[in-house]
């Protein structure tokens, strides 16, 4: 008889999870009764526009929650992902700039590509120098959001900017404020099929890189003993943070809080990255095609955008977890100033 561990048994009731709501994504919305009398179109419907959109939905999901479990895990910070630390402004900031410049018609899809995973790499690399600093880990973590803040600030601001520049360019602002949005009506296949690449070697690279990211989580000290090349890790790591949140914004757009919310309802399931990573996949999977649905029918006739419900999600959810992360900080300085006395 085989025996599955606990953990495990979580991981597979939350593929299943996944599965589950990738067909109701499919199927809601769809009117049972044209469905019995017109099946051949209503099947056609479904396969057409359905189908890919839901598909897009899930990887990008996917790919940000195990983005955000990277980040956090390389940053030791539970409130570190790539909305926060201007990883996805930043890399819609130089997708803009290709769109606007007007070569991205030209040379799309691979200057569009380009420039995400460019502009989530530089905003990497940025936070992992402006962040860094001696100091204790409480005064690291504050620094590394609040430089993260700044970034998503500033990089949104350039881009609201060239917008309104824009706007006075016929059929340049429609489509750009759309995928800023985070808008996954119109999907297709050859969306997929551009952002395919990135996220599959992002997700190899996060995979490979998971027991060295446990370690790494002890400390960069405790890791070096443990025979860790600190440095490669973090390169490593960076690179596929970089690939997956650019393979999310070309396919998907921007859909804010994802990478935030869906690992930390991960965690609950498990803790090391080689489950952790699979447990974020679904999770943020699932909350994408949720926020989806809700987007294409909250409101009638009238579509809304997919990252807009997921910002509505995530905005109350990172203030709970500030609050929590308060919580616990003033708790542990009791208890320290219990044991000195």
């Amino acid at each position: 008889m085989i025996r599955i561990s606990r953990t495990n048994q979580w991981l597979l009731m939350i593929g299943m999870a996944m599965v589950l709501t990738f067909l109701a994504a499919l199927l809601i919305g769809v009117d049972m009764q044209s469905f019995q009398t017109g099946f051949s179109a209503t099947r056609e419907i479904i396969a057409t526009f359905r189908l890919p959109r839901t598909t897009i939905a899930l990887t990008c999901g996917g790919l940000f929650g195990c983005a955000g479990a990277i980040t956090q895990n390389l940053f030791r910070n539970p409130l570190a992902s790539p909305s926060i630390l201007g990883i996805e402004a930043s890399g819609s900031l130089f997708v803009t700039m290709a769109l606007l410049s007007g070569l991205g018609t030209i040379f799309q899809p691979a200057l569009v590509t380009g420039a995400a995973l460019t502009g989530c790499a530089v905003a990497m690399l940025a936070i992992l120098k402006l962040g860094a600093g001696r100091g204790k880990e409480e005064a690291q973590n504050n620094r590394l959001i609040l430089c993260g803040l700044a970034l998503t600030t500033a990089a949104g601001s350039i881009s609201s900017l060239l917008l309104s520049l824009s706007m006075s360019e016929p059929g340049k602002a429609g489509p750009l404020l759309h995928w800023l949005l985070g808008s996954l009506a119109g999907k297709h296949w050859t969306d997929l099929a551009i952002a395919a690449p990135l996220g599959i070697a992002g997700l190899w690279l996060a995979w490979t890189a998971g027991p060295a990211l446990d370690v790494l989580a002890l400390g960069r000290d405790v890791a070096r003993t443990c025979g860790i090349r600190v440095q490669t890790t973090t390169r490593q790591c960076v690179i596929a943070v970089s690939l997956m949140v650019a393979a999310s914004i070309v396919a998907g757009g921007l859909l804010p809080f994802v990478g935030l919310v869906a690992p930390h309802i991960a965690r609950t399931f498990s803790f090391k990255s080689r489950q952790l990573l699979p447990a974020s996949f679904c999770t943020g999977a699932i909350l994408v095609m949720v926020s989806d649905v809700i987007a294409r029918t909250a409101a009638g006739a009238q579509e809304l955008q997919t990252g807009v419900i997921t910002g509505v999600i995530g905005g109350p959810f990172f203030l709970w977890c500030m609050w929590h992360a308060g919580s616990y900080a003033d708790a542990q300085n009791e208890n320290s100033r219990g044991g000195a006395a």
